[in-house]
């Protein structure tokens, strides 16, 4: 029984060969080639676990062997040799995990009338797409440092242009979230090709800017601890050069600063994350203080005498003389008066700060002496001069 076996074996393979070699002979005037192709076209993409067919085309009945080289460049020998005749045929294998990437089918055949190559490449493709996530604000300016996830997990934060790359994410449902300022937004996203997905999140948040103002008076001198206030509401103070600086809301804002009683305001456009600048000028009253000295034609200070300036009453005199009087800088009249003596009165010109001035009164009884005596001596002259 056994040799029966083997001895129609024999006869088969012997008839294979006769067959071969009647169709070498039929086209043996023509020079041996061979062509491959895979199913989705060379160049075409596959996943781990597609069928990969390859499609050949040969001239001359021949042995194939093909090859597969992987992204590392290993050559694998995909299955045993295979006996082909003149004209095409077709073979599949499934696609193993040997790395991502490049992939080349190597034919190599051999005939009796000659030797043949041909090769095809493909790609493997991961089952993953990166997801480009954007955060922008409501007025789609970008937002920086925004915290982002996949599925619950840190994955990075976005850089100044808002964006962040999440790379590889598996085919399948992800939930793509975005934490910033305490705000939490979250979608839902399916991935099935590997072309990188977009992911978009908005947050409305309130834009700020700041301030720089600085507090003068009219000649320019820092107004310090100077009260500022921004849209009536009091902020702080000025330090020792004038100067406050605060943080407000992007927008329109009232500036205003209070000091000595006298106050300015400006009204300021602020941008965001930007200074604005505020110039303030307060215009105090220059003031003049008038120190009058009362005394009678002896040099002695006059207690109780009603002092004037500018006929407006003064006060009066204290125990040494003097009286005090707040007034503006420049020219002034100034009076005294004292029961028992003659008003006096002299103009002054009052600078700023403080003014001395002193008025004399004599007395009513010595006045009337000098006089008798001015016109006795106007009377001795007269008389003098008749003789």
């Amino acid at each position: 029984m056994k040799n029966s076996v083997v001895v129609v074996v024999f006869l088969a393979f012997a008839a294979s060969i006769v067959l071969l070699s009647s169709q070498a002979f039929a086209v043996s005037d023509e020079p041996f080639t061979i062509t491959i192709e895979v199913d989705k076209g060379c160049g075409g993409d596959y996943f781990v676990g597609d069928m990969l067919t390859v499609t050949w085309v040969v001239s001359h009945p021949c042995e194939i062997d093909f090859w597969e080289e992987e992204p590392d460049g290993i050559k694998r020998k995909l299955s045993s040799s295979i006996i082909s005749g003149a004209g095409s045929g077709s073979r599949g294998w499934t696609l193993k995990d040997y790395g991502y990437g490049r992939r080349v089918i190597h034919a190599e055949a051999i005939s009796p009338f000659g030797m043949g190559n041909a090769s095809c490449e493909y790609y493997v493709l991961k089952k993953a797409a990166d997801i480009r996530v954007e955060v922008t604000d409501q007025d789609g300016m970008p937002i920086s440092a925004v915290e982002v996830l996949l599925d619950d997990a840190h994955v990075a934060a976005t850089d100044t242009s808002g964006s962040v790359v999440i790379p590889e994410a598996e085919f399948g449902e992800h939930t793509i979230t975005a934490r910033y300022g305490g705000e939490e937004q979250s979608t839902r996203i399916r991935i099935a090709s590997t072309q990188t997905q977009f992911v978009d999140f908005v947050f409305t948040i309130e834009k700020q800017g700041s301030i720089k103002i600085q507090v003068v008076t009219q000649n320019g001198d820092p107004a310090a601890d100077a009260d500022v206030y921004v849209d009536g509401f009091k902020e702080g103070r000025t330090d020792s050069e004038g100067v406050f600086t605060v943080t407000v809301p992007a927008g329109d804002h009232t500036v205003e600063a209070r000091w000595q009683n006298q106050s300015d305001e400006q009204h300021v456009t602020v941008l965001s994350n930007q200074m604005s600048f505020a110039d303030l000028t307060i215009t105090v009253p220059v003031e003049a203080v008038l120190t009058i000295r009362v005394e009678d034609d002896a040099g002695t200070p006059l207690s109780d005498a009603n002092v004037y300036v500018d006929n407006v009453f003064a006060g009066r005199t204290d125990a040494q003389g003097l009286a005090q009087y707040r007034t503006v800088p420049g020219p002034h009249t100034l009076r005294a008066e004292k029961q028992g003596y003659i008003t006096s009165s002299m103009n002054v010109n009052a600078g700023e700060g403080q003014t001395d001035a002193a008025l004399v009164l004599a007395q009513e009884g010595k006045a009337a002496l000098s006089t008798i005596l001015v016109l006795i001596g106007l009377g001795y002259m007269l008389m003098r001069k008749r003789a």
